[in-house]
């Protein structure tokens, strides 16, 4: 590699690290993945940082219901060389109140070159052991008194969206300050890290919670003495002077440990409560595909297919609505999205090749396929693949495997970031666990008004339904539940298939298509269609909205025999 191509590969690093601390500077990558473009997998190095870039937006991560960061909880993620890769103002804060200096990209800076020796045995301790460590600083200023905090693998620190993932290589370190909550765990850390005994550390608890010696004592039922005893190991052990500094330590430790053990999950999304539950096939070579069953068991069978970042969950009320209708609409995961597992060579072929097998398991015929964005290069190969058993096939917002042509228009950041991220595959899987780990309800509303300013009709129906910010969290969460492997498998897969065509094709085709969608331009569309399309319908005052807008629409233009 060139010296040139490894700069504009820094570039890119340096950028997602950005991102895994605030996603909300995606639009950085746009013009940095073009100077990276043309790289298929990580260059030699690379692969630690993309780790790293993880457990950093785990650190900042989001709640589901769309709560900001917690802002007690100072947090720097750090090298085993001391080497500071992202911290939060909370963490810059502590550091200036008599410890040293901490900025990104830069060594952590002690007053005191012992509270740097400290540190350095317990990263090497952790890189050792991955175990959690209490670590005590001292402070620059007698009154200061000592500060302790927590050191773990950063991949120890849980998000609120999901279950705490190991740390691939155990290379990334959390530094963790106070925050606010408690836990019993504090306990045992605190005897491993500075040798307590048992009875040592019920004595801190107690003292910990308000109590006085005495009523230590008689909580205990020992002499007042034996706590004498034991509290004067503590501070010995411990390195403090006074009861007072223990009780202040014990009290940060506690809240520290809250933040590291805490492992409380977001209430689950409303709009997942009311969707149906999802079910699973065993395919024939062994892999899992999730899917819903939507509406009438009995009733005429709508196979839909799920956006580029979408999953099973459709939007709400289509259960009751199909059902009226006469439809049962399923709604399958492609492989690698959601609970679906991967496919070891993902094309639309062998996407439809396992759409037809769930087709077969099922026991459905006469089957009416709809399908949404980038789910119509899946769909057109599962209808070719049914033959006669397709009734219709249905591409609504349609986007084909074909570069987007540049006809002068103004080019909407999503296009631009999603051709370019198609050029670069290897930034693919690490942006989407980013995203994955930092998904809420207010990071899509401002994503969905900075995208929709090219269309005035995407912009009005989201201002007067606000509440699809919350169903698009969902759908996207779902689909990210386990990683982004299916998207971004099916990013390569829309780059290695530009010559795919729909001639084989013989179900009759109908397009519906916003008027004002820039995402997908409809020319680019219709020059993969050629002249399959029986029906097409541009829908005024509309963009990428379309299917949201015109759902139930949808659904009736399918039940129609």
């Amino acid at each position: 590699m060139s010296d040139k191509a490894r700069a504009n590969v820094a570039l890119v690093i340096e950028t997602l690290y950005q991102i895994a601390a605030d996603p909300e500077g995606w639009e950085q990558l746009i013009d940095v993945l073009d100077l990276a473009e043309g790289e298929e997998v990580p260059p030699p190095g690379v692969a630690p940082d993309l780790e790293r870039m993880a457990d950093i937006a785990r650190l900042v991560s989001r709640a589901g219901d769309g709560s900001p960061p917690r802002a007690d909880v100072a947090w720097a993620v750090l090298s085993g060389a001391q080497r500071v890769l992202s911290c939060n103002p909370a963490a810059q804060t502590v550091m200036a109140s008599g410890l040293g200096r901490l900025s990104a990209g830069a060594d952590i800076a002690f007053d005191d070159p012992a509270n740097a020796e400290v540190l350095q045995r317990a990263l090497d301790q952790a890189a050792l052991k991955g175990a959690q460590t209490i670590l005590k600083f001292e402070r620059d200023g007698e009154e200061e008194g000592p500060c302790f905090a927590y050191l773990v693998p950063a991949a120890a620190v849980p998000t609120t969206v999901g279950k705490v993932v190991a740390a691939p290589d155990g290379g990334a370190f959390a530094l963790v300050f106070p925050a606010t909550e408690a836990t019993n765990r504090l306990w045992h850390t605190l005897r491993e890290s500075f040798g307590l005994t048992a009875a040592e550390a019920r004595l801190a608890r107690k003292l910990r919670d308000g109590r006085s010696l005495q009523e230590a004592a008689d909580e205990l039922k020992v002499s007042v003495n034996t706590l004498r005893n034991q509290l004067r190991a503590i501070f010995e052990k411990m390195g403090l002077k006074r009861q007072s500094d223990l009780v202040r330590a014990l009290t940060e430790l506690s809240s520290v440990a809250g933040a590291i053990e805490a492992e409380a999950q977001a209430p689950p999304s409303k709009v997942v409560g009311k969707a149906p539950p999802l079910a699973q096939v065993r395919l024939a070579d062994g892999r899992r595909l999730a899917y819903r069953d939507y509406g009438d068991p009995a009733g005429r069978v709508m196979l839909a297919f799920h956006e580029g970042m979408g999953s099973s969950l459709l939007p709400p009320g289509t259960g009751a609505l199909a059902a009226r209708l006469g439809l049962r609409v399923i709604c399958a995961e492609r492989p690698g999205f959601g609970q679906s597992d991967p496919h070891p060579d993902y094309t639309f072929d062998n996407v439809a090749a396992d759409m037809v097998e769930l087709c077969d398991q099922l026991g459905l015929d006469d089957i009416r396929l709809a399908a949404i964005l980038s789910g119509a290069p899946s769909a057109v190969q599962t209808a070719i693949r049914l033959g006669s058993r397709a009734n219709r096939l249905m591409i609504c917002s349609g986007r084909p495997p074909r570069p987007s042509e540049n006809d002068g228009r103004p080019r909407n950041p999503l296009v631009l970031f999603r051709e370019r991220i198609q050029k670069t595959p290897w930034v693919v899987e690490t942006f989407y666990a980013i995203i994955r780990l930092q998904l809420s309800v207010p990071l899509v509303e401002r994503v969905v008004r900075r995208t929709a300013v090219f269309s005035p009709g995407d912009r009005a129906f989201f201002e007067d339904h606000p509440e699809i910010a919350e169903f698009i969290a969902a759908y996207v969460g779902e689909c990210l539940a386990h990683g982004g492997r299916g998207p971004a498998d099916e990013l390569r897969a829309f780059r290695r298939a530009r010559n795919m065509t729909a001639a084989e094709l013989h179900a009759p085709l109908i397009v519906w298509h916003g008027e004002e969608d820039l995402l997908a331009p409809l020319p680019d569309l219709m020059d993969y269609l050629g002249d399959k399309a029986d029906e097409v319908w541009l829908a005024p005052g509309i963009g990428h909205f379309l299917v949201l807008k015109h759902w139930e629409a949808v659904l009736r233009r399918m039940a129609r025999d």
